[in-house]
């Protein structure tokens, strides 16, 4: 009968042991499963921020194409700026010029 109690004594206490170490895995699975949720929270804010990137480089990127075009476009104009001022300059040299020459023809 003594090894029989002795028995169910010992079985009573490894019971135990197995419960508490179920106890702690369930607690250690609920940690686990806590932490998940925090960390698809963390991806999915992650996700929300590249795409908030993304559509800003997006406009960023239209941004520089529209200013490379001005920038094309305001090289033209001052390429034809500086075309009218070499002909405007040689225009008043000829005007200088046939000045000039109707003076010395009236002289």
């Amino acid at each position: 009968m003594d090894k029989i109690r002795e028995k169910l004594e010992k079985l009573r206490i490894e019971s135990d042991s197995f419960k508490a170490k179920a106890e702690g895995a369930e607690a250690e699975i609920k940690e686990l499963k806590s932490e998940l949720a925090k960390k698809d929270v963390e991806v999915q804010n992650l996700n929300n921020k590249i795409t908030l990137l993304s559509m800003d480089l997006e406009r960023s990127e239209k941004r520089i194409e529209e200013v490379k075009l001005k920038k094309v476009e305001g090289d033209k104009e001052d390429t034809q700026i500086e075309a009218l001022n070499r002909k405007v300059a040689m225009l008043e040299q000829q005007l200088d010029e046939k000045e000039k020459s109707w003076r010395e023809s009236t002289e």
